[in-house]
């Protein structure tokens, strides 16, 4: 009788935390390494996606530290104004800058919302709503609007520096 081998993990080997019980901020970096590798496999369209998945999620966290860790409001209060906001302008524009107001960052979150998130929304919407196909300098453009959005809004909260930086290959040639 042959005695068969596993191949799979070792016992030392840590098993990887399920995604559904990640906290956000690495549900954030998983969503991000994910659109770095879409856009390296040139699969544009899906990277932007993926890019748009990641600023929800960074909304999700930004809010969930406001709310839950700095004002100490019950989580499952929070998570039903998150389900129930719906969508990145929801949620960042009816309830991510009304409980920044108060502090300094309210004006450069305000136009990182102008300036970067609406764009990169766009460009989802494109695709997801209208079934379009993006090239490379699309995603390009919507890989480094993300890029800044996660590290001014995680910075806040001090993550967004372990985030990989988002380098296009062809700016090193």
């Amino acid at each position: 009788m042959v005695k068969r081998v596993s191949l799979g993990r070792t016992k030392t080997e840590k098993k990887k935390k399920s995604y559904s019980k990640a906290s956000d901020d690495e549900k954030v970096a998983r969503n991000w390494t994910k659109a770095l590798g879409l856009y390296e496999r040139e699969e544009w369209s899906v990277a932007i996606l993926r890019c748009a998945t990641c600023l929800e999620l960074m909304v999700n966290f930004a809010i969930r530290q406001e709310l839950v860790t700095e004002k100490k409001l019950p989580l499952q209060f929070v998570d039903k104004l998150l389900q129930n906001a719906n969508g990145i302008h929801n949620k960042y524009q009816n309830l991510y800058l009304p409980i920044m107001a108060q502090y300094e960052e309210h004006d450069d979150l305000k136009r990182l919302w102008n300036q970067r998130i609406v764009k990169v929304n766009a460009e989802r919407n494109k695709i997801a709503h209208q079934g379009e196909f993006r090239n490379c300098q699309a995603a390009r453009t919507v890989l480094q609007d993300t890029s800044f959005t996660l590290r001014e809004v995680m910075g806040l909260y001090g993550y967004g520096d372990e985030l990989a930086p988002f380098v296009d290959p062809e700016d090193s040639e």
